[in-house]
């Protein structure tokens, strides 16, 4: 009778503690949903001079709700100083890139996206300057079909590192409005 008791408190026990244990990667963590890339065109502003950017963006989906990759921008055309500074430059940044998209089996959905990494402001007869960029966005993005998305964002340039007399981190800062082209495919359920 005890060995039957012991028995079935041992079987109780086991199924108890029997769970499959939670994992970054696997069946209960992050799994490989997607893969998307695409292009941006967008408005910004340096001090008080409008600017057309251009970019672009390459990452992994993760459980249909992450991207995980690499983006940046740069200007279109070189941007002028405002009018008591004479001469021109020429902004780029890059770098690591998050993007979050709740509900995206949804036809509109939220967005929010987050770039950081490197910059450089190119000043016309003057030296080159290396900054770091911090780029938080949100915004809503609509699927056109299965392997098209559209997106409509804001988000703001926070520049640091600026050596140059001329402009500023805050000159360089600015928020920015984009409208993303995404292609890929995510799959799975």
């Amino acid at each position: 009778k005890k060995s039957s008791i012991f028995s079935l408190a041992f079987f109780a026990c086991t199924l108890l503690f029997s769970q499959q244990d939670e994992t970054l990667f696997g069946k209960n963590g992050l799994r490989l949903t997607g893969a998307w890339g695409g292009t941006n065109i967008g408005l910004t502003h340096f001090r008080d001079e409008g600017a057309v950017t251009n970019g672009g963006f390459l990452g992994l989906e993760f459980n249909k709700l992450v991207l995980i990759g690499f983006g940046g921008m740069e200007t279109s055309e070189s941007v002028n100083f405002s009018q008591n500074v004479p001469g021109s430059f020429d902004f780029d940044c890059g770098g690591f890139l998050v993007q979050f998209t709740p509900r995206s089996h949804r036809v509109l959905h939220p967005k929010f996206s987050f770039l950081m990494g490197g910059g450089e402001v190119k000043v016309k007869d003057a030296d080159n300057d290396d900054v770091f960029v911090v780029q938080p966005g949100a915004g809503a993005e609509v699927n056109i079909f299965r392997w098209f998305r559209l997106s409509l964002e804001a988000s703001y340039r926070f520049v640091s590192g600026s050596d140059l007399e001329v402009l500023s981190d805050k000159d360089l800062s600015g928020l920015i409005w984009d409208l993303k082209f995404r292609f890929g495919w995510s799959w799975g359920k």
